[in-house]
């Protein structure tokens, strides 16, 4: 019975270690992404800007 008992628990250990780490790969992920999209944002932004100075140079250089 006690071995039983001591196979349960590390069958209850083993599931929370799995837990733990796909919890932590979830925020690696997530983190990932964050920073993904920060780039994108930095990407449109300049863009943005050199589509702007782009129009002012044509503006007045007619």
């Amino acid at each position: 019975m006690d071995e039983n008992i001591e196979i349960i628990k590390l069958k209850v250990k083993n599931l929370e270690n799995r837990i733990n780490s796909l919890r932590l790969g979830r925020r690696i992920l997530m983190d990932l992404l964050i920073e993904q999209n920060n780039k994108k944002n930095e990407e449109i932004k300049r863009l943005t800007n050199e589509i702007k100075k782009l129009k002012r140079i044509l503006k007045y250089n007619r």
